[in-house]
């Protein structure tokens, strides 16, 4: 592996550096020199950076982050940003600057997206899922895959802030609006929720199956045109597949109920998002071709966990520490939000494809 500094500047080239990230979790920057050239800088912190050093978190997610950039830049060309090298020292990644593109969160947010987008993204996904998959590596390639990519700190703490935190009416961490608050007890009386989101858990801990993005929303996605990279990938481990795609799913309904609470002229962009569910899911169904036992059955049981992931996420972006900045400002937008994924979280087990799932969502307002 290599752990240099890229040499992409000579030796007496003055570079200007520019702190451009504010995810939550790392320090990112630009560094630009002469002739437009310009990498990404990006540096992991002994904490996480949006609750402070009182929330510490493991540097070494730095070189899992690399080392899945250069397997999905393998295994799907044009899917990530090109890493260029792995400070170890550091704790720093060098990467391909993706300047001039957009963040896909904000575009939807603007109510401007391309449906092929969802086409490209499905494919991408696809595309590493399959080639990862136990089926396709084996038991064994599945097993060196797993301790190549042994991520556990950053495991842990999507099974506290994605399943577990959020079910805790006095963890500190958790904050929601007013008009969501109100709703809180009915939220945590109700055991099929808590059942659900305990048996969702209990498969992104134990199931083994490909290796995933492990963040994959709309703020960790960025387009250009038709080009799409998925970034922040330093949650990547071996997981369900499932899960990197009901994350997504909940996401696009993030952005669905956004449009449908503004005026009219958002409404046919709000049913865009359904068809931005569709049209993802079914591309990558296309090319994750890759299954265990009948494949029609395995099927069926994916989408029911996509629709189980789909509801945590939407319910932790609720209630959680992290919100989804789609609704975070239109309080009855985030109340529909919450009732969406209370809904799919009660019925996620008789949920066995998009169109389903869609509707169970989407039922209140469509």
């Amino acid at each position: 592996m290599n752990t240099h500094k890229p040499k992409r500047f000579r030796e007496d080239e003055k570079l200007e550096v520019t702190e451009i990230g504010d995810g939550n979790l790392n320090v990112v920057l630009r560094v630009s020199g002469d002739n437009n050239k310009s990498i990404i800088v990006k540096h992991s912190l002994p904490y996480i950076k949006c609750l402070g050093e009182g929330y510490p978190l493991g540097e070494q997610r730095i070189d899992i982050e690399y080392k899945a950039l250069s397997k999905f830049h393998t295994l799907s060309p044009g899917s990530v940003p090109e890493p260029y090298a792995f400070d170890k020292p550091n704790n720093a990644v060098y990467m391909e600057d993706l300047h001039g593109y957009k963040m896909l969160r904000g575009s939807l947010m603007d109510g401007i997206f391309d449906l092929t987008l969802s086409d490209t993204i499905g494919r991408h996904l696809g595309t590493v899922h399959r080639d990862t998959h136990v089926s396709t590596v084996g038991d064994d390639g599945i097993k060196t895959l797993t301790e190549e990519f042994d991520n556990s700190n950053m495991v842990v703490l999507h099974e506290e802030f994605v399943f577990t935190r959020p079910l805790n009416r006095t963890d500190p961490t958790n904050k929601c609006s007013t008009e969501v608050s109100k709703r809180l007890d009915s939220l945590y009386d109700d055991e099929r929720v808590v059942a659900a989101i305990n048996a969702m858990l209990d498969v992104f801990k134990t199931k083994k199956e490909c290796l995933l993005h492990g963040d994959l929303h709309t703020g960790s996605i960025m387009f250009s045109g038709s080009d799409i990279r998925l970034m922040d990938i330093e949650f990547a481990h071996i997981g369900a597949a499932s899960f990197d795609v009901g994350i997504l799913v909940a996401h696009f309904i993030f952005s669905y109920f956004r449009h449908m609470s503004l005026d009219d002229t958002h409404k046919n962009f709000a049913y865009m998002m359904v068809d931005a569910c569709k049209r993802f899911v079914s591309t990558y169904l296309q090319y994750m071709t890759a299954y265990t036992g009948d494949r029609k059955t395995y099927i069926k049981n994916f989408m029911s966990e996509t629709a189980g992931f789909a509801g945590c996420e939407i319910v932790r972006r609720c209630v959680g520490a992290a919100h989804n900045a789609d609704v975070e400002d239109l309080p009855d937008a985030e109340v529909d939000c919450l009732g969406a994924g209370v809904r799919l979280l009660h019925v996620y087990q008789k949920i066995h494809d998009i169109d389903r799932l869609l509707v169970i969502a989407f039922m209140l307002t469509i």
